[in-house]
Parts: structure tokens; sequence; C-alpha cells
């Protein structure tokens, strides 16, 4: 009985570990094909290829894994933020450059407006004594007409008014008014002059003089020159206007009209355009009226005061950020050859949606309320360095907000509406503007009849 028992255990035991066994080796038999699958589809992956193999492609990256790659697309976008800067802080060309390579490195990119205009200021030149100068008289301008923003505004708003009524007019051509808008309130801010006594139908054409030279120069650099015509006025407008800028020891000094433009033409240039898009952003394409009104309601009062002017600027600072006075700022290659020159994308820096978000291209002055590390440092609508653009540190931004409410509040939408004579641009106002000049010439605020 014993016996039959013992027996009995055995045959049980046996069966187990039999079943045990068999299923192990199942396993390893399955594990094994698939590291074998696993073996080949790698090996055709990384092999040659196999036009008649058929290929398991991998899945795509689980959702899982979408903060690693947030953190890769600001690692790159960083990059193309730093490639920027160090073109436009010449980095690029090498560590301590010394102030006469720099603006070689500069002037030689801007050759055209030498050709185009006969300017001979810092943007153009290579001499350190131009480039101090230009710098000094630029500076001391803006530093006076720095408290004066109170007249700034009246000077716009009655300028502005005038084109409404002028001829009974019912439309108002955008580009050609903000032109001379900027360039009478130039013409007041940094050279003192009347503008009462400004000859309107002489800086008509004036500015739309400098406008067509500056595309020739963009078409063709080498070919463009000189204007006659403009110089003639230039002489005829000056000669008609007692001018001057701050000269050495803070002094007056009478200016020549061939030096006007020099100094016109860097401030002027870098508003007319900002300005205008920005006035037909804020006031025409987005919904948010309550909030502008509010952030705007005291200018041009709160200007220069820094407590209170600071909402008021979020304008100005979200308008240049959408449109950079400068798309792209040009250098000279460091070693010299057949290259064109190189470019820092300034607006791409600006819209890059790995940076500002989703909403890179709206318009919100509110962004400023906190900006990133990273939206700090692709930020650079005044240049940077040592070469920073001389109305950085607040009088560009006061400019630029002053104008662009003067518009809004004589070109307002409760009394007209801007007329893209562009199907899409007029009826989708989420459709981005188009920021070239040529582009801007066919747009007017046309009255709306009550």
């Amino acid at each position: 009985m014993l016996i039959a028992f013992v027996a009995l255990l055995f045959l049980l035991l046996a069966f187990g570990l039999h079943h045990i066994l068999s299923h192990q080796t199942r396993l390893l038999h399955q594990i094994f094909n698939q590291n074998i699958f696993i073996t080949r589809q790698i090996a055709r992956l990384i092999g040659p290829p196999d036009p008649e193999a058929l290929l398991t492609i991998p899945d795509s990256i689980p959702d899982s894994t979408s903060a690693s790659k947030a953190s890769v697309a600001q690692a790159l976008a960083s990059q193309r933020v730093e490639y920027a800067r160090s073109i436009i802080d010449f980095s690029y060309a090498g560590p301590k450059l010394e102030l006469e390579d720099r603006l070689r490195l500069r002037a030689l990119a801007n050759s055209r407006l030498v050709a185009a205009f006969g300017i001979n200021t810092s943007l153009t030149s290579s001499s350190v004594t131009v480039h101090k100068e230009f710098r000094k008289l630029a500076s001391a301008s803006i530093s006076k007409s720095n408290a004066d923003w109170q007249k700034l505004y009246g000077v716009s708003m009655d300028f502005l008014q005038h084109e409404k009524a002028r001829d009974g007019r019912t439309s108002v051509r955008l580009a050609g008014c903000v032109r001379c808008l900027c360039f009478v309130v130039v013409l007041v801010s940094q050279f003192g002059a009347d503008d009462k006594k400004v000859d309107r139908s002489l800086v008509k054409r004036i500015t739309d003089e400098i406008n067509a030279q500056w595309l020739k120069s963009k078409e063709d650099g080498e070919a463009v020159k000189t204007c006659d015509n403009l110089n003639y006025d230039l002489g005829m407008l000056f000669g008609n206007l007692k001018t001057s800028v701050v000269g050495e020891n803070d002094t007056g000094k009478d200016i020549d009209p061939s030096e006007a433009l020099g100094l016109i033409m860097p401030q002027y240039e870098t508003l007319w355009r900002v300005v205008l898009l920005t006035y037909v952003t804020a006031y025409h394409r987005q919904f948010d009226r309550w909030s502008l009104e509010k952030r705007v309601k005291d200018i041009p009062y709160c200007l220069g005061n820094a407590a209170t002017e600071k909402e008021a600027l979020k304008l100005a600072m979200e308008g240049l950020r959408l449109y950079p006075s400068n798309n792209s700022i040009y250098r000279i290659r460091a070693v010299p050859g057949p290259e064109p020159p190189i470019s820092a994308n300034v607006q791409a820096c600006h819209r890059d949606f790995d940076v500002w978000g989703s909403d890179a291209l709206e318009f919100r002055p509110e962004r400023f309320d906190n900006l990133t590390p990273l939206q700090e440092k692709a930020y650079f609508p005044f240049s940077l360095g040592s070469h920073k653009c001389p109305a950085f540190g607040g009088f560009g931004n006061r400019m630029v907000t002053m104008l662009v409410v003067s518009m809004g509040r004589a070109l307002s939408p409760e009394t007209g509406k801007p007329n893209f004579r562009d199907a899409k641009l007029d009826n989708e106002v989420e459709i981005s503007l188009p920021t070239g000049r040529d582009e801007m010439e066919k747009w007017s605020w046309d009255m709306v009849r009550v």
C-alpha cells in the first residue's frame, strides 16, 4: 500500500514538472522567434534598401513625450535667435571687433543707401568720426524733444484733421498720409520746425521721392542714382524753414539741406511703416477695443512719465514685435568674397511660434506683462549692443505710441474703416497684413456715412 502511494506521488510530480518545462519551452520559443523578427526588421531599416521588402515603420512618438518635443523645439528656436543676435551684434565676425571694423561690415551692406540718397551717416560710413558725430546729433535731438509729447500730439492731430477735411475728402490714402505725418513730426521734433509753415505739398513730393528711391535701391542697388528732384525739393523745404540741431557744447547748429536727409532718414524711415501697420492692426483688426482704449486713455499726458506710461507703451512694443522697423539686418561677411551679405531675420525671431507661442501672429500687447527669458532674447526692435538705435530707451516707443493713437482717434473705427482693395484682407481680419511698402500703397481709410 505504501509503495503504491509513493509511486502515485512520483507520477504526479513528474507530470507537473513536465507541464512546467513544456510551458517554459514554449515561452522561450516565442521570445526567440520574436527576437529573430525584431532583428530582421532592424537589419532591414539600417541595411541597404530593398524595394521588394516590406518594412515595418516604427510608431510615432507617443503623446507622453510632448514635453520632450517642446524642449527640443525651444532649443532649436534658441539657436535661431542666437544666430540672429550674433549677426546683429557683430560677434559672428569674431570677439572684440574694433569699432572701425564693425562700421565697415555695416556700411558695405548699406552701400545702396549712399547710391540712392547720397547720405553719409553712421549707417553708411566706416569713419569713426562720422559715426560719433552722427550719434551725438541724433541723441541730442531726441533728448531735446523728449519732453514735448503734448505738442507733438497736437501737431499730429492737426495734420490728420486737415487731411480729412481737405477738398471735402471721404477717403484718405493711408500710406501717403502716414509718410507725410511722420515726416512733419520729425521736422518738428528733430529740427524745431514750425509745422504751420511747412509746405505740405512739398512734403508730399519729398516723401514720394524718398519712397521711390528706396524701392529702386531694393530692386538694383548698383544701378540706382541720387535723385536731383529730391535734392532740389529738400533745398526748397529747408531754405524756407528756420531749423537747427544741437551741435557741439549743446549749442544750436544750423542744418544744411545736404545733411538734413541723413538725419531725417533713420527716424522717418523706421517710423512710418510701423505706425501704419500698428494703427491698422490695433484699431481695425482686433476686437478688444475696450482694453485698447483703457491702455491709451492718458495719451499724450502720460508720455515721459515712467510711472504712468508703462501700459500705453506696450502698444508700440507689440507693434514693433509684429512689424519691426527693419525686417532683416544685413552685414558683410567677415571673410571678403563674392558671396552676398548675411542677414539676421528680425521679423522671423519676433514671430517664431516656438518662442512666442501659438498666438505669435496675434496683436496682444499684454504679452509684455511677463516675457520669458527666450522671448526677451528674441526681441530686438532697436538692434543690439553698442550699436542700438538712439531711440532705444523710451523715445522710440513713445513716438510710435503717440502717432498710432493720433491715427486711431482721427481716423477712428467709428467714423471709417480701411479699404485694402483686396477681398481677403477686407473680409478676413485674422489674415496677417503684408508688410511690403509697395503692397500698402493702395490702402485707404474710407469715411462711413452715418
